[in-house]
């Protein structure tokens, strides 16, 4: 069924052009808020950047290779302006044949079948491109690096000390948070469990995707079940397992990683545009720090 395909390359030009405006905004709202994404976006790289602690020669190796995937991306997106009047005409086919409920004809579907190849083709030559960038990027980078990168989670406000780069483990608030309820009087813990429970899944679910399907039911009782375990430890059992345990019920909440997640954050953050002139004013000035 032809369906499916149509649905894709629509998904596709939707998110790689994004032509669109933001639906039901002004265009002065639509730039106000671009702008606020923009520098969301740059104090996560620089953040990103902070805590890898670049060497000149690795700036400016990662600064190279994402001008030259920004080339890619360029071919790509002109690629696709370039079939869009075709595909535009060729999905209203396609569309008005199922509208009618009606096949197919043989003629419409090698039309649509043509440029959807030739798309996938632009887009599978962006894609060896950018292996090849990624490849050169992550062996320019040192052993402690790539493990910060592995564990790299974007953030607008850094954490103290010595990591100061996101880090998916870091659980200190969650940890302070199960040694509060571990001091808790018994007669009040069990007087207002719901209520205790019910704040914590609150503002686990600010942390989870968007639109994630979560049983609510399910979620306090898994979030009970830990607190009680929490509870019933000794203290030194507690100290050596609080990380964890902090790690159990956050977990459920978070996207999880897949299994090529280096590769895909080197191709999000390091071979990304905004990247580029971050890079430039470092490069330039000839100091890893950019001061």
């Amino acid at each position: 069924m032809e369906k499916g395909k149509v649905f894709t390359f629509f998904t596709v030009m939707a998110v790689l052009l994004t032509i669109k405006p933001i639906w039901g905004l002004p265009e002065s709202s639509q730039q106000k808020l671009g702008r606020t994404e923009e520098l969301r976006r740059e104090v996560r790289l620089l953040n990103l950047i902070n805590g890898l602690d670049l060497t000149q020669e690795q700036m400016e190796i990662v600064l190279a290779n994402a001008r030259e995937n920004k080339k890619l991306r360029d071919q790509f997106e002109k690629a696709l302006l370039n079939k869009q009047e075709e595909m535009e005409v060729a999905l209203s086919e396609v569309r008005s044949y199922l509208r009618e409920n009606k096949e197919i004809p043989p003629q419409t579907v090698r039309n649509y079948r043509r440029l959807d190849r030739e798309v996938r083709e632009a887009r599978l030559k962006i894609q060896e491109g950018m292996k090849d960038l990624v490849k050169e990027i992550e062996e320019s980078l040192e052993p402690h690096q790539l493990y910060q990168l592995q564990e790299f989670v974007p953030c607008i406000i850094p954490p103290k000390g010595e990591k100061r780069i996101g880090q998916a483990k870091d659980h200190k608030g969650l940890t302070r948070n199960l040694e509060r309820i571990r001091r808790v009087p018994s007669r009040l813990y069990k007087q207002n469990k719901e209520e205790i429970v019910g704040k914590t899944l609150k503002g686990l679910k600010l942390h989870a995707p968007l639109f994630a399907d979560i049983n609510d039911e399910e979620m306090e009782r898994r979030i009970e079940s830990i607190y009680d375990a929490v509870r019933n430890l000794e203290d030194a059992e507690f100290e050596i397992q609080k990380e964890q345990l902090a790690e159990d019920l956050i977990s459920p909440f978070q996207p999880q990683a897949p299994s090529n997640s280096l590769i895909r954050k080197i191709a999000g953050f390091l071979l990304s545009a905004e990247i580029i002139p971050v890079l430039e004013r470092r490069v330039d000035k000839g100091n890893p720090t950019g001061r």
